[in-house]
């Protein structure tokens, strides 16, 4: 009884070590550029500034990613070290996890890359306005950039109907934060795993 008491504690010290250290998992990432992707000309600022955006799917040497957070920098060729979060702590995670899952079952063209990335955009950093690329802060310009709006505003309006993707939450504290659907260790993963270990362990003795 003493032993197999025992072996319990030592099970759920071991998984709790374990998640700890994964609560604080990193990935070290190097951005080769954009994507299948465009040149989107637009405002995150309500008009103050408009500028063309790389805009698609970030091609990292390890995964693909969109970005989630546009107002701060990233650079190509950049090799940054990234905090492995679980999606549930991002902000309208179940539409962005269905909006990639829009994008996969799509043809993966560089217009439609684009659209999801400022869908994306939209529902992450829009405040002046409803889900629309053609009014609010974040808008893109027309005539230039017009076929991306429309698609994005086709991408929003059809997101309850695409079935949503598992994502991994990936932030840096300077640098973009980006979601990928490739495979990377969520940050529970290496404690689901020490303890289904320890408990087999136990089983067999």
């Amino acid at each position: 009884m003493k032993t197999t008491k025992l072996l319990i504690c030592t099970v759920a010290v071991a998984a709790a070590v374990a998640a700890t250290k994964a609560q604080s998992q990193t990935l070290t990432a190097t951005l080769n550029g954009i994507s299948p992707g465009l040149a989107v000309n637009a405002t995150l600022d309500n008009g103050s500034f408009f500028q063309d955006y790389p805009s698609g799917v970030m091609d990292f040497a390890e995964f693909d990613a969109f970005c989630v957070e546009p107002l701060q920098s990233l650079s190509f060729g950049e090799t940054l070290v990234y905090q492995i979060q679980s999606p549930l702590s991002l902000a309208s995670h179940d539409s962005i996890a269905r909006l990639v899952g829009g994008y996969l079952a799509s043809s993966r063209s560089g217009l439609d890359a684009a659209a999801v990335q400022w869908a994306i955009w939209e529902i992450n950093a829009e405040t002046l306005s409803s889900a629309s690329l053609l009014d609010g802060n974040v808008r893109i310009t027309t005539p230039i950039s017009r076929d991306t709006a429309l698609l994005a505003n086709q991408y929003l309006a059809n997101l309850s109907s695409y079935t949503p993707v598992a994502l991994t939450y990936l932030t840096n504290e300077t640098r973009q934060d980006v979601v990928t659907w490739e495979v990377v260790p969520e940050p529970a993963t290496a404690g689901l795993a020490a303890l289904s270990g320890l408990l087999l362990l136990r089983r067999r003795r």
